[in-house]
């Protein structure tokens, strides 16, 4: 019996052994559509690599295709716009060809890529140009496609009843027909759904199909999104630290497996809001700026007003009342602009016209339901408003009890200042005389007895032995010695300043930091860096790079720690560091008795640079947290900013 070829591999032969363009470019777009999901820059590569080959033939059946996959891959990269160009190709290559059934897939695709931009209105009308096409080609895996997308709209515009009763009819086509392509993406859907109308066993039924179904394919999208919806279900439960298991997997796949910003910032959006139930709002603080920054990048204006939101709440809770105001209106600005009045008479025009198409019977029911959402939609304005303005009179009156006692404060700020320049500048004295001991040990222990030992041997050409052998062994010693006292100078370079910091930045600075030690093999230090293109200015990049530095070798001394992660995460003006470890934990407290230079170090360096930290640890448990957040942050220098984007049809 011969084992059967894997099918990737099957077509990487063919692209280098076909002498054929048009089997060359068609087999390229296939790979270039496996390798989406689990491999996004590869799949652009291919595409890239595909339309050059595509461009040397006149076959518009094969350029529809690679039009169409491109623009899939675009958009599971978060793509949007370059997406939708490559569509809107497709389009004119299928028009051409009078293709009506690779028209209703581009246009399935175009639906769902507006969906992903709040563009409601717009998708609608892709995904009844879709459906229309379908009815008229009889074609079961297209009509379950098209209605499948127009379930996701429904679902989006929060008629959930409207939602589950398309998605079941899109299941009972799938089902009938025996398809397998996206089932797993609808089942994931179906559950959300039963989520949102509290119906939780149904919901766990279906999210435990779909991720069933979706291992199968190794679709790590629709994986990362099921078992982040697992944790959704976990906090309804109020098992927040179950939750937060679910969610840490979700973020694992994020970040080794598969990326899609838009996915990531609705999970780090979960975890915020598990840590602030976990009242913990430092850490909900950070998940809830990396899912605005996300959500920000990828131009999603739901997303963006969620964490709006999620934010509002954390920095009430922390008492930061100012703050909270301010993204509270960020939020209901964002959330007004996509739910106003007028968008809603355009999209009940265009939802009318296709219900029209499909059912005459039920337009009655439909005006009434829009005319009850519109409703709703003012009341639920009203509600922010008056929130708003409640919210606004609170904060007043705190800021009128605070100035009482204003001056008091004013005159204790003036003394504790006093106190930490003192204490700066005994730390740093003692910081600078300590560097000075090490250089001078490091100079004595290494390069004395590097220098001592290649002085004896070349002692050795004193004496009376004119013999080659002995010359030639004296030679390839002292050049050996040379070589250690060349790798003695580097090592004392690194630790008095690195050049991977001074040339490139904090960002490679720390990530080279944690390839020496990953080498060592002992300890494994993982660097995850979110916003952060541009430099900072060189004290804070010196400052946080030596702060770093620093808890890291104690933590590794002192708590015996098997992973270290450091996350850092720029939004705007903001700069938040995270320095977790899983190694023993112990009592923040003692470090305020502390009497060693290493923490009035780290001290001394981030009040220079105007920041705010937090440790959070605990005898009786293992890990600890150093928190670390940096309000107004300079930038350098600017660079180019990088490109960013669930059923695809092709």
């Amino acid at each position: 019996m011969v084992a059967q070829q894997d099918p990737v591999d099957s077509l990487r032969n063919v692209i280098q052994t076909t002498t054929s363009d048009t089997i060359k470019a068609e087999a390229i777009m296939d790979l270039a559509w496996k390798k989406m999901y689990e491999d996004s820059p590869q799949a652009k590569k291919l595409v890239f690599d595909g339309l050059a080959v595509m461009d040397q033939i006149d076959n518009l059946r094969v350029k529809g295709y690679g039009y169409t996959v491109a623009g899939v891959v675009y958009w599971v990269a978060s793509s949007y716009d370059t997406a939708t160009m490559y569509l809107e190709q497709a389009i004119k290559v299928y028009e051409q060809k009078g293709d009506e059934r690779g028209l209703s897939a581009v246009y399935n695709n175009l639906s769902l890529i507006a969906q992903n931009q709040s563009k409601y209105p717009e998708a609608l009308a892709y995904a009844t140009q879709s459906l229309e096409l379908a009815r008229k080609l009889d074609n079961p895996s297209m009509l379950a496609s098209a209605t499948f997308t127009v379930g996701n709209i429904h679902y989006f515009l929060k008629d959930n009843e409207k939602a589950l009763e398309t998605f079941l009819e899109a299941l009972g086509l799938f089902e009938t027909h025996q398809l397998s392509t996206n089932l797993h993406k609808l089942l994931l859907n179906i559950g959300s759904t039963y989520h949102n109308l509290q119906e939780l066993d149904s919901a766990k039924h279906f999210y435990e199909r779909s991720l069933l179904q979706a291992n199968q394919v190794n679709d790590y999208k629709t994986i990362a999104i099921t078992t982040t919806n697992l944790g959704n279900l976990a906090m309804d439960a109020s098992e927040y630290g179950k939750a937060v298991t679910f969610y840490k997997q979700a973020q694992d796949i994020y970040q080794e497996k598969f990326t899609n910003d838009f996915d990531h910032s609705l999970l780090l959006h979960s975890l915020a809001k598990a840590y602030l139930k976990l009242d913990n709002p430092v850490m909900a603080e950070t998940y809830g700026k990396q899912s605005l920054a996300l959500a920000e990048k990828v131009e999603d204006k739901q997303r963006t007003a969620a964490a709006h939101q999620i934010l509002s709440d954390i920095f009430e809770k922390r008492g930061n009342f100012q703050q909270a105001l301010f993204h509270f209106k960020l939020g209901t600005a964002l959330k007004d602009s996509i739910f106003n009045l007028d968008k809603s008479a355009q999209l009940a025009e265009i939802e009318t016209k296709y219900e029209t198409a499909l059912k005459d019977q039920q337009i009655s029911e439909q005006q009434l339901t829009i005319v009850e959402n519109q409703k709703d939609l003012q009341r639920s304005f009203f509600a922010l408003v008056i929130g708003g303005l409640v919210l606004i009179a609170v904060l007043t009156i705190l800021l009128l009890v605070r100035s009482r006692n204003k001056k008091e404060q004013k005159l204790l700020l003036q003394q504790k200042e006093l106190e930490v320049k003192e204490a700066y500048i005994h730390a740093a004295l003692e910081s600078q005389e300590s560097e000075r001991k090490r250089f001078a040990q490091d100079l004595h222990d290494g390069f004395g007895q590097l220098i001592s030992a290649l002085r004896l041997n070349i002692s050795r050409l004193q004496g009376n032995s004119d013999e080659l052998e002995t010359r030639i062994e004296v030679v390839d010693k002292s050049e050996s010695i040379l070589q250690e006292m060349h790798k003695e100078i580097r090592n004392i370079a690194f630790n008095l300043m690195p050049a991977t910091l001074i040339q490139f930045g904090l960002k490679e600075g720390i990530r080279e930091f944690a390839q020496r030690i990953n080498q060592s093999g002992k300890i494994s230090i993982e660097v995850t860096v979110f916003g952060l293109e541009d430099r900072l200015e060189e004290l804070q990049e010196i400052s946080l790079y030596r702060v770093i530095q620093e808890w890291v070798n104690n933590a590794i001394k002192y708590a015996s720690p098997q992973k270290i992660s450091i996350q850092l995460t720029r939004h705007e003006n903001e700069l938040s560091l995270i320095i977790e470890d899983d190694g023993k934990g112990f009592d923040p407290s003692i470090l305020k008795n502390a009497t060693g230079n290493g923490w009035r170090n780290i001290q001394s360096r981030l009040q220079r640079i105007g920041a705010q930290w937090e440790v959070d640890s605990q005898t009786d448990r293992t890990g600890t947290s150093f928190i670390i957040d940096i309000p107004s942050v300079e930038i350098k220098k600017a660079t180019e900013n990088s490109y960013p984007p669930i059923g695809a049809s092709k």
